[in-house]
């Protein structure tokens, strides 16, 4: 009698939760971004309705928005086999084969789903256009002709006019995105989700005044709507206002301060570049979920930037141990992890990331400037120069490039080519020493008798710009240098004014002293 006393209590408690919390309250918590607490709402709804496909589908776009698509699809295909003749798990499941480019599954799927609504259900025909608006791959003009077809059946619905408003915001027609926003905010004057999407489209324009307006705006009509202080913070970090950034996002946090919301903190510290934070932030979300990837993604990027390159190797190794098919490798995730390996003198592990990085974004050629350097830094000076000069060919070629261009040719004995690679960087840097200094040493290999000398002049010029914590062998090759110059042509005094800066820097150096003491020395004051 007990256990079945205990059973009953139990069915009236759900029962009770379910009745108490309803779908829109699961909907609403999900854009608010509080995904753990809209999950146990959602789970509460399913246990007094476990066949019910739309129930089941907005599950799966609560785990969908907290980048749990193998998750989602759990419920998607719960939703189809529990309920076969309900259109929302075939959305779902076509809208992960249309992420996963399998658009002939995709179109099947939706085709079903559009069949069994039987073209009186608005919601089937704008989620199916949500799919094209908010995909990488997208289909605007689809998503368009379902959106009016969904405003025919409920002409009064705002999250009709939401969802066009996106659909031309991705068009990047910004007046037809703000006249529908509006249309929206004017069917539900408490639509927060309306008044904050006027805002991304100002954010889009670069007007962040009227950004900041509209997402105050929101703050107001509902003071819970957390992506509201998300969306201010991201400005103020783009500002630079670091303070009131960090500000808004610790708001976010209050209203949101699930296990997935700290991961995003971690995020946003390290995108407004508070690299350190977002260590702190990382380390402590792995409180939570301590083999989170993600997490360690984060640590790997903000460690390398606060210059924590063993620990950074570590975690940007565990994020790889760690990635599973439901996080999308990136191609920073290839750049900071050579960049790490370069750091802990790995250098022939890091150009195989970095080539990996170039597969992933070929158009970003300033990663030949990377691999060329770890190219430098193992003495393979041959490729090295290929990697420079897929930049040099391209035009994309900056002072650094031709620097690294000119040493690898210098180490390669290919003195010409070198000497032609400082003079672009001098062109470049004018005011850097360093530039000077090489042409003098290249021209010292090509005139090794000193017969014409030609070192002498970006010797001197070297001494003209270098500071006073120049290297010191710098200094001292390049007085020397110009000493030995004067001595040849007996202009003994002259000579002595440059050694007796070479003994200045170094008192030991034999040559400095050796012709200070000289009898041709000592007759000069």
């Amino acid at each position: 009698m007990k256990k079945i006393k205990l059973s009953i209590v139990a069915f009236v408690l759900v029962s009770a939760g379910a009745i108490g919390q309803t779908l829109d309250e699961a909907i609403k918590l999900t854009n608010n971004e509080q995904f753990e607490k809209a999950n146990g709402v959602f789970k509460t709804l399913v246990q007094s309705q476990p066949n019910n496909g739309e129930l089941l589908f907005y599950y799966g776009e609560n785990f969908i928005k907290n980048d749990k698509p193998e998750k989602a699809k759990e419920q998607y295909t719960k939703a189809v086999e529990l309920n076969a003749t309900s259109p929302y798990g075939y959305i779902g499941l076509g809208k992960l084969e249309w992420n996963d480019e399998k658009q002939t599954e995709a179109k099947a799927n939706f085709y079903k789903a559009t069949t069994l609504a039987a073209g009186k259900n608005a919601t089937v025909l704008m989620k199916i256009a949500e799919v094209y608006i908010q995909s990488e791959i997208k289909n605007i003009p689809e998503a368009l002709t379902l959106l009016a077809q969904a405003a025919k059946l409920e002409p009064k619905n705002p999250e009709v006019y939401i969802l066009m408003g996106d659909a031309y915001l991705e068009q990047n027609v910004g007046t037809k995105a703000i006249e529908n926003y509006e249309k929206a905010e004017s069917l539900d004057k408490k639509n927060v989700r309306a008044i904050l999407r006027q805002g991304q489209v100002w954010n889009r324009a670069k007007n962040y005044n009227l950004a900041l307006e509209s997402y105050k705006r929101a703050g107001l009509i509902d003071s819970t709507y957390a992506p509201a202080y998300r969306e201010k913070a991201e400005i103020y970090a783009r500002a630079g206002q670091y303070a009131n950034a960090v500000y808004n996002y610790k708001r976010f946090l209050d209203l949101n301060n699930d296990c997935g919301a700290r991961v995003r903190y971690a995020a946003f510290l390290f995108q407004a570049k508070q690299y350190k934070e977002s260590v702190s932030a990382s380390t402590d979300a792995q409180k939570c979920d301590a083999e989170n990837a993600y997490l360690n993604r984060f640590l790997a990027f903000a460690q390398y930037e606060s210059g924590d390159y063993e620990n950074g190797l570590i975690n940007s190794e565990l994020f790889f141990k760690r990635v599973s098919p439901e996080i999308k490798i990136i191609p920073m995730d290839y750049e900071y992890y050579a960049k790490l390996l370069s750091k802990n003198k790995k250098d022939s592990l890091a150009i195989i990331q970095y080539q990996k990085a170039l597969q992933l974004q070929p158009d970003k050629i300033e990663l030949n400037s990377d691999i060329a350097n770890a190219y430098k830094s193992m003495k393979k000076y041959g490729e090295a120069i290929k990697s420079y000069m897929i930049k040099v060919d391209a035009g994309k070629a900056g002072a650094n490039d031709y620097y690294g261009l000119g040493l690898s040719y210098y180490y390669n004995k290919d003195f010409i080519n070198a000497d032609s690679a400082f003079v672009k960087f001098i062109k470049l840097q004018p005011e850097m020493s360093v530039g000077y200094l090489w042409r003098g040493k290249i021209n010292s290999q090509l005139d090794p008798k000193n017969e014409k000398w030609s070192a002498k002049p970006f010797y001197e010029t070297f001494l003209e710009k270098a500071k006073a914590d120049e290297y010191k062998n710098n200094l001292i090759e390049a007085n020397t240098y110009i000493g030995v110059f004067y001595m040849n042509n007996k202009d003994y005094c002259k000579a002595k004014e440059y050694f007796k800066k070479v003994s200045e820097i170094d008192p030991a150096n034999a040559n400095a002293k050796n012709f200070l003491n000289s009898a041709e020395a000592k007759k000069c004051p």
